[in-house]
């Protein structure tokens, strides 16, 4: 089971890593292309949303790497977990049910993995 965990916590800070990397440095036009959201918002709260996902899908791995512990994961994926729940709930404010699934899945996977992390 802790292999099947690693490697589940591994592919979601790769996700977010990823995504918040797009976020943080393409350009806002190129990001409406592929996330019409990002026009609800200014530019400086896209980015810090592209830098949280990057630092908490860092903040899952880099710490376990060179032997942290593991407060530092627990504390990025219950930071990731809230900030999906922010997304879902703003998914479903606009009626973008499909939208919030995603959100929805990822922050039960974090709060499963938080819960592994404190056991």
């Amino acid at each position: 089971m802790a292999i099947v965990l690693s490697i589940l916590n591994l592919a979601v800070a790769v996700l977010f890593v990823f995504v918040g990397t797009k976020k943080a440095f393409r350009p806002i036009p190129e990001l409406a292309g592929q996330m019409p959201w990002v026009n609800t918002f200014s530019k400086r709260t896209v980015r810090l949303i592209g830098f949280a996902e990057l630092a908490g899908g860092l903040g899952l791995v880099l710490p376990g790497i060179v032997g942290l512990g593991l407060l530092i994961p627990l504390i990025a994926a219950l930071c990731l977990a809230i900030l999906m729940i922010g997304a879902a709930v703003y998914h479903l404010r606009f009626k973008d049910n499909k939208g919030a699934i995603p959100s929805i899945v990822l922050a039960g996977i974090l709060l499963i993995l938080a819960m592994y992390m404190v056991f």
